[in-house]
C-alpha cells in the first residue's frame, strides 16, 4: 500500500511530504543522488532507503558512516509503522500510513477553533477523502493516529496535552531523564501535527535534565524561536513559556530581536516575549489539599507555601502523618514519598514511593515546571510555582 514520509527541517521546522508508492521498490535517502535529499554534511551520500516488501515498508541502512537511527535506536533493517521517526542530524523523517490531507474547511477553524460545528464539518470532509484524522475528530477520546508516533511521550509524561473538540488546546513539552528527543526535535515534531495548529497555550522547557550551560540554552532558544517564526503557524497562540531559569542568562541582542518578532507572528499572544528568558527569584510548593485525617507538618511553610531554597523531602514515619522538611533534617525510619532537589538552575522531582502522581499521571524523574501538581499516595497535593 502507499505510504508517506514527512521531512521536517530542524533549522526552519518546515515540512515536506513525500509519497511512497507501492511497487516503487526502493526510495533512497541521502546527501546526494537520492530520492529524498537531506542537505547536511553529516549525512552520508547514500544514508538509507525505504524498501517495499510484500505490501509493507521497511527502512534499511545503506552502510552509512554514522548509521541510521529509528526512534532513537540504531537499526540496519526494520519494518515501519505509523509515526516511526528517522533522525538524520539536521532533519527528521516521519513515516505515515495515511495521507496528510489538508485544505477544505480546515481554514475556517482559525477564526474559532472552539466551535464544535466547524470541527464537525472538517471531520466529515476528511472522512469523505478516506483520512482517518476525521475519525479522531469525532471520537470522544484522542487517538494515537492523530499524534503521528508521539503517543509514547504522552504516556511517559514528556508531552502533556489538553484537548478540546479533538484539537490540542494546551501543550507542555517537558524534560525528563533519558529523553528520546531533544527539546528542539520535540517541538519540531509537535508543530508538524495537524491537530496542533490551533494550540492556545504552549510551554517548551528549554533546560535539560543535566545542568545546562548558558550557551546550550541560548542555542536551543534560538532554534526554537527560529522554528516558531518560520515553521508551521499557530494562529490562535495566546500564551507561550520557555519554562523557567533560576539564574540570569547572559544578554543576547540576537535573541532579543527574535523575541520582539513574536508579536507580529502571533497577534493573539498575551505573553510579554521579553519575559520568556527572565530568571525566577524564588520557588515554592503550595499546599493545595491535605486529607482531614492526616497529620501534616511543614515547619517552613508560610501562608500554605513551602520555600524550596535548598530542596525538600516529603515522607512519613507513622501511619496517618506526613512531613515536609528540608534535606538536611534527620529522617531516620521515615518512608520517603518524593524529593524536590534544587540543582541550579532547576528544581527536579524524584518520586521514591509507588503512587506519586504528577499532574494526574504516574510521576517519573523530571524537571518541574510552573503549575505542576504533585500528589503523594496519602492524597496530599502540592503545586510548584516560581516567581
Amino acid at each position: 500500500m502507499n505510504s508517506w514520509v514527512r521531512r521536517i527541517d530542524l533549522d526552519t521546522f518546515a515540512s515536506t511530504v513525500f509519497e511512497l508508492v507501492e511497487g516503487a521498490g526502493v526510495v533512497t535517502v541521502g546527501r546526494r543522488d537520492a530520492d529524498i535529499i537531506i542537505n547536511s554534511p553529516r549525512v552520508s551520500r547514500k544514508q538509507c532507503a525505504f524498501v517495499s516488501d510484500d505490501g509493507r515498508w521497511l527502512v534499511e541502512d545503506a552502510t552509512s558512516t554514522g548509521g541510521t537511527f529509528l526512534n532513537g535506536r540504531k537499526v540496519h533493517r526494520q519494518k515501519l509503522v505509523h509515526g516511526d521517526t528517522l533522525w538524520l542530524y539536521d532533519a527528521l523523517l516521519v513515516f505515515l500510513e495515511a495521507p496528510p490531507t489538508t485544505g477544505g474547511p480546515e481554514a475556517g477553524l482559525d477564526e474559532d477553533p472552539d466551535d464544535a460545528s466547524r470541527v464537525q464539518v472538517w471531520a466529515d470532509w476528511l472522512l469523505e477523502r478516506g483520512d482517518p484524522l476525521g475519525e479522531h475528530l469525532l471520537s470522544a477520546r484522542p487517538t494515537d493516529r492523530a499524534l503521528d508516533g508521539l503517543s509514547p511521550l504522552v504516556k511517559d509524561g514528556r508531552l502533556e496535552l489538553i484537548w478540546r473538540h479533538g484539537l490540542i488546546h494546551t501543550a507542555r513539552l517537558r524534560c525528563i531523564n533519558d529523553a528520546t528527543y531533544s527539546d528542539v526535535e520535540l517541538i519540531a515534531r509537535f508543530l508538524s501535527l495537524r491537530v496542533a495548529r490551533w494550540t492556545r497555550e504552549l510551554t517548551v522547557d528549554l533546560s535539560t535534565w543535566v545542568m545546562p550551560s548558558a550557551n546550550r540554552i541560548h542555542q536551543d532558544a534560538a532554534a526554537v524561536l527560529r522554528g516558531l517564526l518560520t515553521g508551521p503557524h499557530l494562529p490562535c497562540l495566546e500564551k507561550l513559556s520557555f519554562g523557567y531559569f533560576a539564574e540570569p542568562l547572559p544578554p543576547s541582542v540576537f535573541l532579543m530581536n527574535m523575541l520582539d518578532r513574536l508579536k507580529n507572528r502571533f497577534p493573539k499572544l498575551t505573553t510579554n516575549p521579553r519575559t520568556l528568558l527572565s530568571a525566577a527569584k524564588t520557588a515554592t510548593l503550595e499546599v493545595l489539599h491535605v486529607p482531614l485525617e492526616l497529620d501534616f507538618h511543614a515547619p517552613a511553610a508560610r501562608d500554605e507555601r513551602i520555600p524550596l531554597d535548598s530542596g525538600l523531602w516529603v515522607g512519613s514515619s507513622a501511619r496517618g502523618q506526613l512531613r515536609a522538611l528540608a534535606p538536611g533534617v534527620h529522617r531516620s525510619g521515615v518512608v520517603e514519598s518524593f524529593l524536590v532537589r534544587q540543582q541550579s538552575p532547576q528544581w527536579c522531582l524524584i518520586p521514591l514511593e509507588h503512587g506519586v502522581l504528577l499532574n494526574g499521571r504516574r510521576a517519573v524523574e523530571t524537571r518541574l515546571l510552573p503549575g505542576d501538581v504533585i500528589e503523594e499516595p496519602r492524597g496530599t497535593r502540592f503545586r510548584f510555582e516560581v516567581r
